[in-house]
């Protein structure tokens, strides 16, 4: 028999028994197996620790109310208790995100039963969702992502100058940045002519607030005809105002301040970290730069 994902003869490692009737997922695909089209031939004996750690992993997949696997860049439905998600089914990671935002008790199996993710998951990208202490570190991270990417995506000529490779034409790039607009747009220019060969353009939604690095990472990217990750696309919003953040305030939305050292509050557009704007306000740019914390 051969159902596209395996076939007569075929080998797997057993990972779980998905129901009472003994249909299984095995290690090698996403696919569930059903009784009449497998035979067990060796049943391993394994050690105390690693039993211990496959029934802790198996308990919290029991409990969970939906379950996902993540291969590659993508995540398959594995259980659900709403009978919402297929199962073997893929899905995005913007999808699962998301999901675990309007649903409780979701967890990730990271591609190895025995590192299964707690609800609700705890890995660096699968907490955007998160609020509080998480989000912050998570957008930090996201944030030095970013500028780490820019830097990566160079390509070093002969003469040790730092330029861009888009389809062997290397470029020098132009970002234009308009903070008014929450907008950043990349242009790719030939070396030596100036010739714009391309542009990658990144927004922020009204209700998100700006960030430079995060703009220029996927302007970049778009420009190169590079896929943008989806954390820079569905990166948490800060919760917390620190120095050097712009903050809008609430009571006269035309005011925005941006946040100091010390008292120095309500005069040449800054306020202070005690201040009321800076307690109540909107954080609509956290783009920090030229300020170390």
């Amino acid at each position: 028999m051969s159902s596209g994902h395996y076939k007569n003869g075929d080998i797997y490692t057993v990972r779980s028994v998905v129901d009472m009737y003994g249909t299984i997922t095995v290690k090698e695909h996403s696919n569930c197996v059903i009784s009449r089209e497998y035979e067990v031939i060796v049943d391993e004996v394994k050690n105390e620790e690693a039993d211990g750690m496959e029934n802790v992993n198996q308990t919290v997949i029991n409990n969970a109310n939906t379950v996902f696997e993540k291969k590659d860049d993508k995540y398959f439905g594995y259980k659900s208790r709403f009978g919402d998600i297929v199962i073997g089914g893929a899905y995005s990671y913007r999808f699962v995100v998301q999901y675990a935002k309007t649903n409780q008790d979701v967890v990730i199996i990271p591609g190895d039963v025995n590192k299964v993710t707690t609800p609700v998951c705890t890995t660096v990208e699968e907490r955007l969702w998160k609020p509080g202490a998480q989000a912050k570190a998570c957008r930090d991270e996201i944030v030095e992502q970013a500028k780490a990417d820019i830097e990566n995506l160079k390509y070093r000529t002969f003469y040790g100058e730092l330029r861009y490779l888009y389809r062997s034409i290397v470029c020098n790039v132009e970002f234009v940045i308009n903070k008014k607009k929450s907008t950043v747009v990349a242009l790719l220019k030939s070396v030596g002519r100036g010739t714009v060969k391309s542009k990658g353009i990144a927004k922020a939604a009204p209700s998100d607030c700006f960030n430079v690095h995060i703009g220029k990472a996927i302007a970049l990217r778009r420009a190169l005809g590079l896929a943008v990750p989806d954390e820079y696309l569905n990166a948490p919003q800060p919760t917390e105002v620190r120095v050097g953040d712009v903050v809008r305030s609430t009571v006269d939305k035309s005011k925005e301040y941006v946040i100091a050292k010390g008292e120095k509050a309500w005069r040449d557009g800054a306020a202070g970290l005690s201040s009321m704007v800076a307690k109540y306000g909107r954080i609509i740019d956290d783009s920090r730069e030229g300020v170390s914390e």
